[in-house]
């Protein structure tokens, strides 16, 4: 990553947070035959790098509503046709930095961004990604394809950029079956303490802010990539390096449009083995049954907690309180 581009330019206030949900796990995987050897793009060299993500794996938890869905009919070589309907020449890049730089931004010591400010970034990369001027990975997302509303593969291409005002990430994602790829944003204002995450569905040159459709999960921030198959991924090290980017966001709340409020989400959670991250003097915000799927789901996948799996009866105990009426 730049150094004048990323977290080093950032002011004590904003000194780096681990996220629990955000935790890359190794992956017992080489570089995949989507790519030649001698177009393999390298990490950046001015730090170690991540360990790759670890290929999606139910623990058998119990917690998930449904089964994980099944893609094995979904072949390597189908998923780089697919993906490649977005355009060759943006996808599957060389690179050395995983975090694509963005001008200063002007005035540079701003308080806090206007709405016209964070839609015109949203607007920058989308263009900058429509250019070819960034360095997206493509795959199939474990979260997308778990949804119970959407049982269908969630084709990706995610991308990162920053500067020492913010960070901005851009999804374009493609259902199975869609017509078309439809663009989505997450800025993050670093100027603000805490860090204000903009949440925005971007059509053509309109960008429309969203807040509690997104909070349900990303009530911390962003999530960082968990890919649902080995090979559904275009680049394992640069979805590591973007998920240790992801990984390292500050602390941060969301920004709710005007007209928006987070309804009464009732008591937070409060098992211990929880509130050790999540809770209103935590690293992370309280979890509510607001956010059962992505609890579910990250649990029981082992991306949650980060660095250990839940014993059978904290399993038990979260899985009461998930099914728990209010």
């Amino acid at each position: 990553m730049d150094k004048h581009h990323g977290t080093s330019r950032l002011t004590p206030r904003h000194r780096i947070l681990m996220h629990p949900l955000n935790f890359p796990a190794l992956l017992l995987l080489s570089i995949l035959g989507v790519l030649h050897s001698d177009d393999a793009p390298k990490p950046n060299v001015s730090e170690p790098p991540p360990r790759l993500i670890q290929p999606a794996v139910s623990t058998e938890t119990g917690l998930l509503l449904q089964p994980p869905l099944d893609l094995s009919k979904l072949t390597t070589e189908e998923f780089v046709a697919f993906s490649s309907t977005i355009g060759p020449e943006k996808i599957r890049k060389k690179w050395t930095d995983a975090v694509t730089p963005l001008p200063p931004h002007t005035p540079a010591d701003v308080h806090g961004l206007t709405e016209e400010d964070v839609k015109a970034y949203m607007l920058q990369v989308r263009r900058m990604f429509d250019e070819g001027a960034s360095v997206p990975i493509s795959d199939v997302g474990l979260i997308s394809t778990q949804e119970a509303v959407n049982r269908v593969p969630m084709f990706n291409h995610i991308a990162a950029f920053a500067n020492a005002t913010v960070r901005v990430y851009l999804l374009v994602q493609k259902g199975y079956r869609s017509k078309r790829w439809h663009y989505f944003s997450i800025v993050q204002d670093l100027t603000t303490e805490p860090v204000l995450d903009y949440y925005g569905d971007i059509s053509g040159d309109k960008v429309k802010f969203e807040g509690v459709s997104c909070y349900k999960c990303h009530s911390s921030g962003p999530l960082a990539i968990h890919p649902a198959r080995a090979d559904l991924v275009s680049d394992p090290p640069l979805a590591a390096s973007i998920s240790r980017h992801i990984a390292s966001q500050p602390l941060s709340r969301m920004y709710l449009p005007k007209g928006e409020r987070l309804p009464d989400y009732g008591k937070p959670l409060a098992l211990k083995f929880c509130n050790k991250c999540h809770d209103t003097d935590a690293d992370r915000a309280p979890l509510f049954k607001v956010h059962a799927h992505p609890i579910r789901v990250l649990v029981d996948f082992g991306y949650m907690p980060p660095k250990h799996r839940l014993t059978p009866g904290e399993i038990a105990e979260l899985n009461l309180w998930l099914n728990e009426k209010p």
